[in-house]
């Protein structure tokens, strides 16, 4: 499972879904389910812009998690 770290980063700026959206440039809906750590799917340009946004590396935002 891949579990998405968004929302601890979120927390730590302060930030919400309308900061997500608008500082990273990407769609609402896709920073909703971000921000509640809901993303099912995300493309390599979201996860550049958020690795952008908190000046983060790739494993600061999503975390490889084994089932089980």
């Amino acid at each position: 499972m891949i579990k998405v770290k968004v929302p601890q980063l979120m927390k730590e700026k302060g930030y919400n879904a309308t900061d997500l959206m608008r500082k990273a440039n990407i769609a609402y809906g896709t920073a909703y389910r971000l921000s509640k750590g809901e993303a099912e799917a995300i493309s390599f340009e979201v996860l550049e812009s958020l690795c952008r946004l908190f000046d983060a590396r790739i494993e600061d935002v999503l975390e490889y998690v084994p089932e089980g």
